[in-house]
């Protein structure tokens, strides 16, 4: 991806030119690596990204982010060292993915000062530093230890990275381009500040051995903010239109405008997928430990189950007191239970002690068998509702989605609940038209419930039998559903269930009326009568609300 030095050389300079002289009025912070700077300039409120997560990045978005209901310290330092600043200059280092914000800003008692703020894009290394106009740091997004090659902690200066290779531009350029002129990749390695692709444009442009010169002119070439597609989907973007590469292209009025288009499209993805791998996480965690616990149960209760022996060999001792000496090992007597003869080791120090120690394990076991019955159905049940979100994950269209998902793994106890969380968008189920009939289908156990108490009594129900899924509702407005849609909807409930990739599934339908809830039941679980079974194959939407 050409988001390198070279790309936001020009970003700098784009930058520069919208906000120098601007006023910063408010600064946020979504979490501990994000956040936005709101700069009034030339009139217009602009909203300065900076993210040093993932995919590190800064640049003026169309999209604002929301704050930490709580600020963060580092957001906190920001608003008091460079809140209500002017900024005096935008520009980049050398070569470097590092922008510099140079900003003139003012104390309490309305003493001006100087600040330098410094965004640096260098992938997992990615930083925000603030230091005086001496560049000795006050503080950092991250901290840096001293004993590393390039610290950052407050009170030290602050030194820009230096890694010794030479620019693009400079003349012994031309003598490693010699050696790697045939793989853009390697000689990325050997010079500063380049991506591949921008090496894969300057060597086509290089028709000698003066790739420095080719450098230099390529640089100087008019900006044309443009963003690749592959079938319609944002897959880079580059300050000009690249002659190396193949894809279509769109044409933008800003770098900032064509950065938001792709980073848009990419953390949506990116965020959604990664939610949904810590989801999945904690699904596989909690439900390891509850089968881990379920197989804790069975075995114990295996053991237990013989509690009624333990009662027989005690009665059966103290039937024949009369029978044991003193230092008898053990009791031969006849089982008038099943009518056998049956040996009886006596391990305690009198015949009374060993009936005595029966008795007290046929109580024990007894009470273990009864609190075990109630352990194992719960964990079943705990089992079953995990399972149920599990189906529900896999089903997950965007981060919404995953959200409300996160959202009831946190009101059932699973997850611990993030106090600085941002608040959850409640998604809407699904819904298509079939037949001319509204059908609504939940996307969570949370979903499920809200559709199923919200129909009315005569709108229809379906779900799976005998496999996770989505509640589903046909909203008949007191009409009568054909045979055939009640099939159509049917294959779609099959679609959004466990057994979507089944031949022929089960699916249950009665009248809503027919649904109920106990109380303190899990999410997304009921009971139903009067329903009737069809089978059916799992068939995706063709059409939608």
């Amino acid at each position: 991806m050409p988001a390198d030095a070279v790309n936001y050389k020009f970003l700098a300079e784009e930058l520069n030119a919208i906000l120098s002289g601007g006023r910063i009025d408010k600064i946020v912070m979504s979490d501990k690596t994000s956040l936005m700077i709101f700069v009034r300039a030339k009139g217009e409120t602009r909203n300065l990204l900076i993210t040093a997560s993932t995919s590190p990045r800064c640049y003026l978005s169309e999209k604002r982010i929301s704050s930490t209901e709580t600020p963060l310290s580092f957001c906190l330092h920001l608003r008091r060292h460079i809140g209500g600043g002017i900024i005096e200059s935008v520009e980049s280092q050398p070569f470097e993915r590092i922008l510099v914000f140079r900003i003139t800003a003012r104390g309490d008692l309305g003493e001006e000062y100087k600040r330098i703020l410094i965004v640096e894009i260098m992938g997992k290394y990615s930083n925000v530093v603030v230091t005086d106009e001496n560049f000795r740091i006050t503080e950092a997004l991250k901290h840096v230890p001293l004993d590393e090659s390039r610290p950052i902690m407050p009170g030290i200066e602050y030194k820009f990275p230096n890694d010794e290779k030479p620019f693009p531009t400079d003349d012994n350029a031309n003598e490693i381009f010699s050696l790697h002129k045939d793989c853009p990749a390697t000689l990325v390695k050997h010079l500063k500040g380049m991506a591949s692709s921008t090496a894969k444009e300057i060597i086509m442009l290089t028709s000698n051995t003066n790739f420095a010169k080719s450098a230099q002119e390529f640089l100087s070439l008019p900006i044309n903010p443009v963003v690749y597609y592959d079938n319609e989907k944002p897959i880079d973007f580059s300050f000009r239109p690249y002659a190396s590469k193949t894809e279509e292209y769109k044409v933008f009025p800003s770098i900032s405008k064509a950065m938001d288009e792709y980073y848009l499209t990419l953390t949506a993805n990116s965020s959604t997928d990664a939610l949904s791998v810590y989801v999945k996480r904690v699904l596989t965690s909690s439900l390891e430990k509850q089968r881990k616990k379920l197989g804790a149960f069975i075995r114990d209760f295996e053991n237990a189950k013989d509690y009624e022996n333990e009662r027989i060999l005690g009665e059966l001792i103290t039937a024949n007191l009369y029978k044991i000496n003193r230092g008898d090992t053990y009791l031969i007597a006849d089982n008038w239970y099943d009518g056998t003869e049956i040996k009886i080791l006596l391990t305690e120090s009198t015949p009374q002690e060993d009936a005595s120690k029966h008795f007290k394990r046929y109580q024990k076991k007894k009470r273990t068998i009864s609190s075990l019955e109630t352990q194992i159905e719960q964990t079943n049940v705990a089992i079953d509702y995990l399972e149920s979100i599990e189906t529900a994950l896999s089903l997950c269209q965007n981060e919404d989605d995953v959200r409300e998902i996160e959202n009831e793994l946190e009101e059932t106890g699973y997850l611990v609940k993030q106090k600085s969380k941002r608040k959850v968008v409640v998604s809407e189920p699904r819904k298509f038209d079939v037949d001319g009939f509204e059908v609504l289908i939940g996307k969570s156990n949370v979903q499920n419930d809200r559709i199923t108490k919200e129909a009315r009594g005569d709108d229809l129900w379906l779900h799976t039998q005998g496999f996770h899924g989505s509640h589903v509702i046909v909203k008949t407005r007191g009409k009568e559903v054909p045979y055939s849609t009640i099939i159509k909807v049917a294959g779609l409930t099959a679609f959004f269930s466990k057994a979507r990739l089944s031949e022929s599934v089960p699916v249950d339908y009665t009248k809503a009326k027919n649904v109920h809830k106990k109380r303190g039941a899990v999410p997304g679980k009921v009971d139903y009568f009067g329903a009737k079974t069809v089978y059916v194959k799992p068939t995706p939407p063709t059409n939608k609300d």
